[in-house]
């Protein structure tokens, strides 16, 4: 479990929030603010109208306009104002589609994925943030006076939102060796990874040609180290290898 550091002694409030992991690494998470988390939630509400519109005139028609499909109706706008946001941000690991089209992810305040609970509870504090005569002003004024802009379902469930960083994936390029394919195999099918280490694996892929073998198992060590102990890979695999192994389940889903 990662921890969380504050800004030190004379550093201005900024716009990110830095975690160290139990093995001393430390990520930088650019945060989201209110500006960019409102332009997802607008996403998300015309999607959420499309949703409702279309589940309206499908019980309408299947009620054929009597009085039972009235019900049936206001059952369907509870069950998405309700479970649209958790169930998105609980099945697709902190991401509703908006988030997503923005580039946002709610991660836990301790910068691990998110559990269900989180994304539910979240997500039903917006009965008290959204409703009149508030109209949001908890929310934005959660956000504003918080060093992570949390709003009040955030502090509650233990989570903040933050911008993932990835470069274009037309950019990428795998590393077509024997013992990297190897590993890759090793790794689970989705690897998560905060922007920091995310920009550390390209900086490496990228320039790794330029060293030789030793020189790049020296610069790997520091990060494949705690990689090989977390996921129980080989220990004869160089630390290259994790890293390209790393890279690819992480930006190539390989």
């Amino acid at each position: 479990m990662a921890t969380a550091t504050s800004n030190g002694p004379g550093e201005p409030l900024d716009t990110t929030v830095r975690l160290v992991t139990p093995e001393r690494i430390t990520f930088q998470y650019p945060l989201a603010g209110p500006f960019r988390r409102a332009l997802a939630y607008l996403i998300d509400v015309m999607i959420w109208t499309a949703l409702f519109i279309a589940a309206t005139l499908a019980l309408a028609f299947a009620s054929l306009g009597t009085t039972a499909g009235i019900g049936l109706i206001l059952v369907a706008y509870f069950v998405l104002q309700w479970g649209y946001g958790g169930f998105c941000e609980a099945v697709f690991n902190g991401q509703t589609p908006g988030k997503r089209m923005l580039g946002l992810r709610v991660v836990s305040d301790q910068g691990v994925p998110i559990t269900g609970g989180q994304a539910v509870l979240r997500n039903l504090l917006w009965t008290v943030e959204w409703a009149v005569p508030f109209a949001f002003l908890p929310a934005l004024a959660s956000m504003v006076l918080t060093r992570k802009f949390q709003r009040l379902g955030d502090l509650a469930a233990g989570t903040m939102v933050v911008v993932e960083t990835r470069p274009l994936r037309g950019a990428l390029k795998p590393v077509n060796e024997p013992a990297v394919a190897a590993l890759v195999s090793s790794l689970p099918g989705r690897v998560d990874a905060g922007p920091e280490l995310a920009r550390a694996l390209s900086d490496y892929i990228a320039h790794r040609t330029r060293f030789g073998r030793a020189r790049r198992e020296e610069m790997a060590a520091y990060l494949a180290r705690p990689i090989r102990e977390r996921y129980g890979l080989p220990t004869n695999a160089t630390n290259d290898a994790i890293l390209c192994a790393l890279y690819q389940r992480v930006f190539l889903r390989e």
